[in-house]
């Protein structure tokens, strides 16, 4: 799928133009002539140096070795190369020949094997109605299906939460221009967006490809979850809740006794850090135990296989 069509859904790279290099441009075949033609631009210069005399072995090594240099470098390359490769016996040259055949062999069949799955795949085309429909077929029903499993989702959360966690004022103590609380365990939960239809049009219009017909993969789209285990992690969260808003008392009713308001202005931050500690594990729980936001239907329709 083309990079273009998501380009405001995910963060793009900088479109700052690179200055052009004046690095020679090359390709090794082999680590060893890839360190001896590095010491062609780290060695000093020296406009004495002679090109030590080399076997014939040597020369067909070096040659070998920076076939792919740029030809303005090729001879500096050649000289310092030279230097490095004299010393190396017939078995070293030997050895650094065959893994450089065998690494310009792979490089070519890889470069066949890339270049015939470029021809293979299908062209770029303008998108039919029919291509359109296509696709609409396979994402409407996975939105609407993952959008109602959503609000039930919500529902029973909500609920439980209702239920099981203490309200807003149940570990609370006030009076007249002063409060100090626990605080709330958690928002609402809303996986589900307030628009369904909403949902389909965004896919059709920023999500599905524009340069042919795919197929998507939704099968990582959760679309159930078990009520029974989302049930206990939530009242479990909310029994760790009613304890930490006892020990909140225990600890803040003495300060406010003796008017230690600063005290008690610490005591509730502490209580409402150990609060979050147990909002977040839940809050993780949930997202696992949950059908999950839209994002797992977003990947499938940017990553479809391309079809025609």
């Amino acid at each position: 799928m083309s990079a273009t069509r998501v380009k405001y859904l995910v963060p793009m790279p900088s479109a700052d133009v690179a200055k052009e290099t004046t690095a020679p441009k090359m390709r090794f075949l082999y680590p060893l002539a890839a360190v001896c033609l590095a010491a062609v631009f780290l060695a000093p210069a020296n406009a004495h140096a002679q090109t030590p005399k080399l076997r014939p072995d040597q020369q067909k090594f070096i040659e070998m070795a920076i076939a792919d240099v740029d030809p303005a470098y090729r001879a500096a390359a050649y000289e310092q190369m030279a230097k490095s490769v004299a010393p190396m016996s017939e078995q070293m040259i030997s050895m650094a020949m065959a893994k450089a055949k065998t690494n310009k062999a792979e490089q070519a069949q890889q470069a066949k094997a890339e270049k015939a799955a470029r021809d293979a795949a299908p062209k770029d085309r303008a998108l039919t109605p029919e291509d359109k429909a296509y696709h609409k077929a396979q994402y409407e029903p996975v939105i609407r299906k993952h959008h109602a499993v959503q609000k039930k989702f919500d529902a029973f959360v909500n609920a439980k939460v209702a239920a099981y966690c203490p309200g807003r004022d149940t570990y609370a103590r006030f009076g007249s221009g002063w409060r100090y609380e626990q605080g709330d365990m958690m928002m609402e939960s809303a996986l589900a967006t307030w628009n369904v239809d909403a949902n389909v049009e965004i896919a059709g219009e920023a999500l599905a490809p524009t340069n042919g017909r795919y197929n998507f993969g939704f099968s990582k789209v959760r679309m159930s979850y078990d009520e029974k285990a989302v049930d206990a992690a939530i009242k479990s969260a909310c029994d760790e809740v009613h304890v930490k808003g006892k020990a909140f008392f225990a600890k803040v009713d003495p300060l406010i006794k003796k008017q230690d308001w600063d005290g008690a202005f610490k005591a509730e931050g502490s209580a409402q850090g150990a609060l979050d500690v147990t909002r977040q594990a839940l809050k993780t729980k949930l997202n696992t135990l949950g059908p999950g936001d839209f994002s797992e239907i977003q990947l499938a329709m940017m990553n479809g296989k391309r079809i025609s």
